[in-house]
């Protein structure tokens, strides 16, 4: 009787010790199944480029595939505004009243309408806080207050270049909804292309690489968007971009020693995704020493090269077509140069042109805008305005 106790007890006691062990193996289970969901996707991306500065892809997937861009867009605004600046014709000193219109822009850093602030502290907001009234109250300085001049100049920038995938729509790359416009757009390769000059511009990159900063006299904070800056070794730009269409884009660029790589990833569902997969792309980058490419693409846009010239095939100054006017002919001139790169032994292209004028062009338009122009060599286009003198 004893021992059936005995042993009835201790089959009792098992049955609680394993009960036990199953409740902590079940937990374990649970928390490590939690801890797997909330981690990084390392595939949560719509297109992905990784490639150096020569024009090297050593990675790629969907990236001829366009996609909208967001805040990426910015990277043009900004060169557009440093072209200025390096043609003298603004300074980075230079003090942007800010308008109604670019104050009310939506998300990012608050200015207020009829303040003050430099060139250079938009362009910090812009590159550093991603500020969509900082893009704009540049665009409007640029442009002398033609917004639509401006965003046509950024697509003549990227057909330039033959950027071809990419159409600017705004300054900022706030979606249709709040722009009333076009999505601006474009894919990974191209975005690529556009990266390997804009890390050329001195002035962005020393924007860029700061995690944190100030500006309008230390009264306003600037957190970066960029958050693998100071967290992975290297890391000193280059753009971020979100909306609901577009998803978490990127645009990194990183050195180590004297190598520098660039990676462009498009359409992640979470920052955090989108952060963890450039923090991987480059560590891996700078890890494998015998990094083989998978293609390159065309031509070498960068601004700093060996190989490479630059050929102006339109001059501002040289006339392209008259327009009479009564018995007097004025003569009409591109409104900026045209710049491409070539081979050191290219020569100028011959450009034939084709022109279009407003309507009602009289004498009281010299000094101004009367038209557009269309240049051509039988393979690239060249459009600009046209200044009648």
């Amino acid at each position: 009787k004893n021992y059936r106790r005995w042993k009835k007890d201790k089959m009792k006691n098992l049955r609680k010790v394993n009960l036990r062990k199953m409740f902590i193996i079940l937990t374990v289970f649970i928390i490590s199944s939690f801890a797997f969901s909330a981690g990084e996707n390392y595939y949560d991306y719509k297109a992905i480029l990784v490639g150096d500065t020569k024009g090297n892809i050593f990675k790629e997937d969907n990236s001829y595939a366009v996609r909208p861009l967001a805040s990426v867009t910015k990277v043009m605004t900004i060169m557009l505004t440093l072209d200025k600046v390096h043609s003298r014709e603004i300074s980075l000193n230079d003090m942007v009243t800010v308008s109604e219109t670019a104050a009310s822009v939506p998300y990012g850093i608050k200015l207020v309408a009829g303040a003050q602030y430099t060139v250079r502290d938009l362009l910090k907001a812009t590159a550093i806080r991603s500020s969509n009234n900082a893009a704009y109250a540049l665009a409007e300085y640029v442009s002398n207050g033609n917004v639509y001049e401006f965003v046509n100049a950024m697509n003549q920038k990227a057909r330039q270049f033959g950027w071809d995938s990419l159409r600017f729509c705004s300054p900022h790359g706030l979606p249709p909804s709040y722009t009333g416009s076009c999505m601006d757009q474009g894919n990974a390769r191209d975005l690529y292309k556009m990266a390997m000059m804009a890390i050329t511009y001195k002035e962005y990159m020393n924007i860029a690489k700061e995690s944190t900063d100030y500006i309008d006299y230390g009264n306003i904070k600037l957190t970066a968007t960029n958050h693998l800056l100071g967290k992975v070794q290297g890391v000193d730009g280059l753009k971020t971009g979100y909306h609901n269409a577009a998803g978490s884009n990127i645009i990194l660029t990183a050195r180590r020693n004297n190598d520098r790589m660039i990676v462009v990833i498009l359409g992640s569902t979470k920052a955090k995704n989108r952060d963890a997969i450039g923090e991987k792309e480059i560590n891996d980058y700078f890890s494998n020493n015998s990094n083989v490419p998978v293609s390159r693409v065309s031509g070498n846009v960068s601004n700093n090269t060996n190989t490479q010239k630059s050929i102006k095939i339109i001059d501002k100054n040289t006339a392209v077509a008259y327009a009479k006017i009564g018995k007097d002919k004025y003569t009409l001139y591109p409104s900026e140069d045209v710049v491409i790169k070539g081979e050191r032994n290219s020569e100028k292209p011959k450009l034939t042109y084709k022109v279009a004028l407003k309507e009602n062009v009289s004498r009281n338009d010299l000094g101004q805008v009367v038209g557009t122009f269309v240049a051509t060599d039988g393979k690239n286009e060249y459009t600009g305005a046209l200044i009648m003198k």
